[in-house]
């Protein structure tokens, strides 16, 4: 016999609240409505699953147990409808995503437009410092930066972890080699990241454990103007190594000595961890 949905909602409002007062408010229906909707139900399978005395209602037996079945099932209709009113939301607005490297991003934006096609993405870069402000400030939604120092108002996912790397023109004495010593560093130009930037944060320590102190130091505003420096012959460059563009006028030369790596991070505010764009970044990184 087939199961009238409204009927078993107007039994479940009942149960819920204890009285047919009660539960036709709820349901914004009038009382009498809710009354026959139940009599019907207990009419068409034959079955008593309401105790009546007055104006008390109580369960019996067979309701008790009808009951812990229609919790069970509108509990699931409500995570249905919220599955679908997620994708819904997703599917329209836009996606503010903040990061410290574009490359770092990409994978993640070509999975997120992937399941979220009708979603826009606005796209901005600059260095840790930068987006971790953004990002607290709400500029941006979500961020990859390398900047690890927790705050209490944000909420920090590891990505993954890269190493650091120096690079030269072909025609620099250093570039016959495979590797390069902290100590090189001090014998040319450094040309690196400004302040703010985790790459010049981490080289900058290895360089005071090392006591060494550059004898220059060129600052750039951008990874590619380090490599346009470097091209140019104005020094040594250093840059995280999935960073780095291949062109046949560099050398890259892999650390000798010990160099903090540099872990990337998805950052976002704690109190908009549940926004639906949030979310769906979020599953984008889950492993």
């Amino acid at each position: 016999m087939p199961m009238n949905l409204t009927h078993l909602r107007a039994f479940h409002h009942v149960a819920t609240y204890g009285s047919f007062v009660a539960a036709a408010a709820a349901a914004n229906v009038s009382q009498p409505t809710l009354s026959e909707q139940v009599r019907l139900l207990e009419k068409q399978h034959g079955v008593q699953v309401l105790q009546r005395s007055g104006r008390s209602v109580e369960l019996t037996a067979p309701g008790r147990k009808l009951f812990a079945v229609t919790s069970r099932l509108f509990a699931a209709e409500m995570e249905a409808e919220a599955v679908l009113a997620k994708a819904r939301r997703v599917m329209h607005g836009e996606l503010r995503f903040g990061t410290d490297a574009p490359i770092n991003a990409v994978g993640v934006l070509s999975t997120f437009r992937r399941r979220n096609p009708g979603l826009g993405i606005q796209l901005v870069s600059g260095n840790s410092a930068a987006i971790r402000k953004r990002v607290l400030a709400g500029t941006v939604d979500v961020g990859i930066i390398a900047d690890e120092t927790p705050h209490p108002e944000l909420t920090a996912r590891a990505l993954g972890t890269q190493d650091l790397v120096a690079f030269v023109r072909h025609d620099n004495p250093l570039a016959g080699a495979k590797t390069i010593r902290l100590h090189h560093l001090v014998t040319q130009p450094l040309i690196i990241r400004e302040v703010g930037s985790v790459t010049r944060r981490s080289i900058e320590e290895a360089l005071t454990k090392a006591q060494l102190q550059p004898a220059e130091v060129l600052e750039t505003d951008s990874r590619e103007a380090v490599q346009a420096a470097v091209i140019a012959g104005l020094g040594i460059g250093v840059i995280a190594e999935d960073e780095f563009t291949d062109d046949p006028r560099l050398v890259l030369l892999d650390f000798a000595d010990p160099v903090p790596p540099i872990t990337e991070y998805l950052v976002y505010r704690t109190d908009n961890q549940r926004s639906h764009v949030v979310e769906a970044v979020v599953e984008c990184t889950a492993r």
